[in-house]
């Protein structure tokens, strides 16, 4: 260029002074893969596609909603049960069956459970993504995988292919660098290998296992893994009480063995406060009077409770109040009949009749409690956010206290703990533990390869993805061009440049940059002449990563007076 002027005169070259900069890859954008009430953008079905979203708001905008259970209403009969107090709620009975002889028994308890309707299925992704946003969430990807009903009415019970094609979907999707899939903890369960004890799943398996290989391949991402039948414990399966040890090794093999350092599971399951009483009303009870058997329609029990409240047993008639009342009743029963339903007017009638009858609101309580359950994976994926984004990708996501949860299913000491955090085969399992004064804490930052000295921690693992993938992707740029000399000094001077800011930032140990990492790239360093000819051109970085301290040991002793 300078010996191509033509025209007399004084010209300008600017030459480039630095060398081109890396910017760092997100490290916090979780992808959710499961069941939505709908899949709609700008008029269009988008189920099997990854949309990214940023608030629930979107998700409720694109996803719709959560799913509705219905419960019916369950006589216990047996007095064992009673006395045991294995009861939902008890309602005094306005009319008792009379005795031998004509007399009239005297007023009575009868007493009840609420149960799933088994055609109702349970979806776990809009709650999750509550979860998700209350502990720290941001921008995410979600692949809806299918809606709750079909078109003909029924409902989709949770596939392990379809979960398994959502993962597929989301492989193909660049920026996602965390896996998570509540609903795979839904699947059902299956016979359990030999020497192991339900509750086991296989197809729970082949899906965190397809996670983690995805992970493996791409090399971008990681898989916040549950474990399956957690709420199970204490719980009788299969004529089996569920024991912790059934439900952690069993989860040992359903991981398998692959790809375990790019997983982290944690335990237990999470009694939340991401629902609202309020999302519930009548129709998620059985409002149609019973035909036969032991079952009682709402209609029946919230007369009695009307009775029991408004009826002028003195001159034994009704008051207007009573009648108001049941006329409130015939209404939730003529609106719950109608499809589609009338939304409005069923909170109108709900909002009515719960203060009109305080036993309706105790059972909207009682359906919030039995639908409060999530697993923590969405918790997780909310913390690692927030970590990242408060503290850098190289702390440890632990000793945050989670948000929006009440308790945990399973309360754990430190020696069962033990036995999770460091097991035999390394799979390590990190836990939710509540401590008096701080909630519910995250209690553990290891990966499932607890074995490996190189990637048993959360932390390593994630920062190593982060610098990774941002050198990569700046690398690109370098594709083609010639490999010598001033290539191999320009990559060496920016790969140096971006680790000198992630050491500054606290993201790599050591007292210096010397000590905190280094870059290599050349002939006789890192490639031979034989590697320039078939055009490879290699770099080698080194880096300390940062570990966690994971045990803190304090010595105390004793000093003797006049002893030096």
């Amino acid at each position: 260029m300078l010996y191509n002027r033509k025209t007399p005169g004084v010209y300008i070259t600017e030459l480039a002074a630095f060398p081109p900069s890396i910017v760092g890859v997100q490290t916090a954008v979780p992808a959710f893969i499961g069941y939505t009430k709908q899949a709609q953008l700008s008029g269009k079905p988008v189920y099997m596609k990854p949309i990214r979203i940023g608030s629930l708001a979107d998700f409720q905008e694109i996803f719709g909603g959560e799913y509705d259970p219905v419960y019916k209403i369950e006589e216990v009969d047996a007095d064992a049960d009673v006395e045991a107090h294995r009861y939902d709620f008890k309602v005094f009975d306005p009319n008792p069956t009379p005795v031998a002889g004509g007399s009239e028994a005297p007023p009575t308890y009868k007493y009840y459970n609420l149960t799933r309707d088994p055609a109702y299925p349970q979806y776990n992704l809009y709650n999750s993504m509550r979860l998700f946003y209350a502990n720290g969430g941001g921008n995410c990807y979600v692949v809806s995988v299918n809606s709750y009903q079909k078109p003909d009415g029924a409902f989709n019970p949770v596939d392990k292919q379809a979960l398994i094609d959502g993962l597929n979907v989301i492989k193909e999707q660049a920026g996602p660098t965390m896996l998570v899939v509540p609903d795979a903890v839904l699947l059902p369960r299956s016979t359990p290998p030999t020497g192991l004890k339900p509750p086991y799943s296989s197809d729970f398996g082949a899906v965190i296992q397809e996670m983690l290989q995805q992970c493996r391949i791409l090399q971008d991402r990681v898989a916040i893994l549950d474990v399956y039948g957690s709420q199970d414990i204490t719980r009788t399966v299969d004529n089996h009480v569920v024991t912790l040890a059934d439900v952690i090794d069993n989860f040992h093999v359903e991981v398998g063995t692959e790809a375990l350092n790019y997983g982290m599971a944690y335990f237990p399951f999470l009694h939340t406060t991401v629902v609202p009483v309020s999302d519930y009303d009548f129709t998620n009870l059985d409002p149609i009077p019973a035909s036969s058997g032991a079952n009682e329609s709402l209609q029946t029990i919230l007369s009695w409770q009307n009775k029991n409240l408004y009826w002028d047993w003195a001159k034994d008639e009704a008051t207007p109040r009573y009648t108001q009342v049941e006329m409130k009743i015939a209404e939730m029963v003529a609106l719950a009949s109608v499809k589609p339903l009338d939304l409005k007017a069923v909170t109108s009638v709900s909002q009515d009749l719960t203060a009109m009858l305080p036993l309706l609101g105790d059972l909207y309580r009682l359906i919030l409690t039995k639908n409060d359950v999530l697993p923590p994976s969405p918790a997780m994926a909310g913390v690692y956010t927030y970590v990242d984004a408060t503290r850098g990708v190289w702390n440890a996501p632990a000793n945050v206290t989670l948000s929006a949860v009440d308790r945990t299913t399973y309360k754990l000491n430190s020696d069962q703990q033990g036995d999770l955090n460091v097991p035999v085969d390394g799979k390590a399992v990190d836990v939710i533990r509540e401590f008096v004064g701080r909630g519910n804490v995250v209690w553990g930052a290891r990966t499932l390869d607890g074995n490996s000295n190189d990637y048993r921690y959360i932390q390593v693992r994630r920062t190593l993805i982060y610098i990774e993938q941002s050198i990569k992707n700046s690398l690109n740029t370098f594709v083609f061009s010639p490999n010598d000399g001033n290539t191999w000094v320009t990559v060496t001077s920016m790969i140096s440049n971006f680790l000198q800011g992630v050491w500054s930032a606290g993201g790599l140990m050591g007292a210096t940059a010397d000590e905190a990492y280094t870059v290599q790239c050349g002939l006789g360093s890192t490639m031979t002449g034989l590697d320039i000819l078939n055009g490879y051109m290699i770099v080698q970085v080194t880096l300390q990563m940062i570990r966690p301290a994971e045990f803190i040991e304090l010595t105390f002793k004793q000093k003797m007076e006049g002893v030096g």
